[in-house]
């Protein structure tokens, strides 16, 4: 039995509606995401297509709402207590799930106050661009995760968390705002985890698990939760706590695997797979358990869901074949690197051939097949540096370093790819020891990254680059040496 979503959650573009600063202006709207072109050839902010909130000064004139500027009543989330000059603010009244998560057993049992849409609309338009390989009228952040969080109060309290962390780190430490948002965000994250607590326990229960004997939705709605705390974790850069939500997902996933194995898995949890996939494979490269049995093959491609799959996947089996090698003491057999570097080049003819599908315009598809070539150059040094044990892929490795530059420069737009940047930019500044422009590129381009698309766990990253720059150490170390052997537990990357 498939997820069932709201009707918004299918609607291609086709069916969009129009952006509103069209409709007002009584023109035909492209309804390109996330802004249309109308607006942005005019010099317009685009509202997008999703629920639009004003927040004014308007006065109820009738009704028992008269006098108030917000539609909701003191008893749904107005505090009373706030003073007459604050009340106004949205932040205030944010809080709208009752402290006892219990209560939210009946039906919803939500409070859904204006404060809370404009959380909301944040993760519709700002968090979900970021969170996607690419962005666009499927982006899945946006039709799985939202039609799942107003199905599900433990998805909606985990999404209101991630949109208040997020939203915190747009002021500055001292600013009031950033203090209260932050503490909205402990609320709902503490909600999300009590709820799930409960669902993991009423899991746990079952002795012969079957998927046909639960609730559906149950599965889908507790490992959206997790990726969704895990990116909340990710915002504060605590390794225990993201890793504990990594681990905790990949438990749902064996579950979910067990209990259905001849059952093929919808787009839904194609999406929700995937994604804990994804995240695991990259969080991998840095904590070097040891090789697992998690392939990736818990999912099939789908173009719209596990974009750049085919990269992710060499990416897993390199770091895999890595992990034996230095388990049993042993070296890489040549055939397997062939073998690699054959599913590279494969995997980027697969990206160009999708990119050309996606039906992206002008410069954006441009851009896309420069950030395969990128992916694509940066698989390969990955390779070489993993899986060589002498110097003979040296000339291979400085080819695709340049290519990497080459195509980076050629970005006409760098902002709206921004986030998939990170690990080739840390690939590519591997290879910039002893060269002091090519460092300063690098961490320029990284300050950027962190500017648009949120700082993360890339500081960090940042400052092993210059660390492992600025050491005396031979051609041999590796940074992958340096980060096992030299400094072991000390430093983990999401990259």
């Amino acid at each position: 039995m498939s997820i069932g979503l709201q009707p918004e959650a299918n609607l291609d573009m086709r069916h969009r509606p129009y952006c509103p600063s069209c409709t007002r202006r009584r023109i035909n709207c492209d309804r390109t995401l996330p802004e249309c072109r109308k607006c942005i050839s005019r010099g317009l902010r685009c509202p997008g297509y999703g629920i639009v909130l004003k927040w004014g000064n308007g006065v109820a004139s009738r009704g028992k709402l008269t006098g108030r500027m917000l539609p909701v009543r003191e008893s749904a989330g107005v505090n009373s207590n706030i003073p007459e000059d604050r009340r106004n603010d949205s932040t205030n009244q944010i809080p709208a799930l009752e402290e006892n998560p219990a209560s939210i057993d009946r039906g919803l049992g939500l409070n859904i106050n204006p404060a809370t849409l404009e959380l909301m609309q944040h993760f519709q338009q700002n968090i979900a661009r970021k969170l996607a390989w690419v962005d666009g009228p499927t982006n899945p952040w946006r039709q799985v995760i939202i039609p799942l969080a107003w199905m599900s109060p433990t998805v909606l309290c985990a999404v209101l968390s991630l949109s208040s962390e997020d939203l915190a780190f747009k002021y500055a430490h001292d600013h009031p705002r950033q203090n209260d948002l932050q503490s909205i965000s402990l609320r709902f994250r503490n909600n999300a985890l009590a709820l799930l607590a409960r669902q993991i326990s009423s899991l746990r229960e079952r002795e012969t698990p079957q998927i046909e004997n639960l609730d559906p939705n149950e599965i889908s709605y507790t490992l959206a939760s997790m990726l969704l705390l895990y990116n909340v974790e990710l915002l504060n850069a605590e390794p225990i706590k993201w890793r504990m939500h990594l681990h905790a997902a990949r438990i749902i996933v064996q579950w979910r695997e067990q209990a259905s194995s001849c059952a093929s898995l919808n787009e839904i949890d194609t999406f929700l797979f995937y994604e804990h996939y994804y995240a695991s494979v990259f969080a991998g490269l840095t904590t070097f358990d040891p090789a697992d049995e998690f392939t990736g093959e818990q999912f099939e491609n789908s173009n719209d869901i596990t974009i750049f799959s085919d990269f992710v996947r060499v990416i897993h089996r390199v770091t895999r074949i890595e992990r034996v090698a230095y388990d049993q003491g042993s070296s890489v057999d040549p055939t397997q690197i062939e073998n690699i570097i054959g599913e590279v080049d494969a995997a980027r003819q697969r990206m160009a051939q999708l990119g050309q599908k996606m039906h992206l315009q002008g410069c954006h598809a441009q851009d896309f097949q420069h950030l395969v070539y990128i992916f694509y150059h940066a698989s390969l040094i990955y390779s070489y540096q993993v899986l060589k044990n002498d110097s003979s892929g040296d000339s291979n490795i400085r080819a695709s370093r340049d290519s990497i530059l080459d195509h980076l420069y050629s970005l006409s737009n760098r902002e709206t790819f921004a986030h998939d940047l990170v690990w080739p930019l840390f690939i590519l500044g591997t290879e910039c020891r002893g060269l002091p422009i090519m460092q300063e590129m690098v961490s320029r381009e990284m300050e950027a990254v962190m500017e648009v698309s949120g700082v993360l766990d890339r500081r960090k990253v940042l400052f092993f680059l210059q660390h492992y720059w600025s050491l005396d150490l031979d051609r041999s170390v590796t940074w992958f040496y340096l980060l096992r052997e030299m400094m072991p537990g000390k430093m983990m990357l999401i990259l």
